[in-house]
């Protein structure tokens, strides 16, 4: 799969964590008390997780191309909720086959957001 530039592939990348931002409320319903600080989020990544995201995110893509047509053709709320529901549910398979979480495919595109080099890595990787 040929991309156009880190920025097109951001863009694949920031679609995908924005849509799986909708799953991580649903898995985080464990009452949890409040750390006094707030965790320190990772931000550097090995090659093999660098790696895992960009094959994530080009099977992020897919499903979410899969499944826009459908939501956009729901005829309710409900039935576009059960579709997003189902679509998420897929990605974060999608997400545990290569060995990544959520959390940790977030903080890697959030890292590639304050990283030109990291986001230019990841595209690159995409591109193969």
């Amino acid at each position: 799969m040929k991309m156009q530039s880190p920025v097109w592939a951001m863009a694949i990348v920031l679609t995908g964590l924005l849509t799986l931002g909708v799953a991580v409320p649903v898995q985080a319903q464990a009452p949890q008390t409040p750390p006094s600080q707030p965790p320190a989020q990772q931000t550097e990544f090995d090659s093999k997780q660098i790696q895992s995201f960009a094959s994530a995110a080009r099977k992020v893509q897919e499903i979410r191309t899969k499944w826009q047509p459908k939501m956009q053709e729901a005829d309710n709320a409900e039935k576009m909720q059960e579709l997003q529901m189902q679509a998420n549910a897929e990605m974060v398979k999608a997400l545990e086959e290569t060995g990544l979480t959520v959390a940790t495919y977030n903080a890697i595109a959030t890292a590639a957001q304050e990283n030109p080099q990291l986001a230019e890595q990841i595209a690159k990787l995409m591109e193969q």
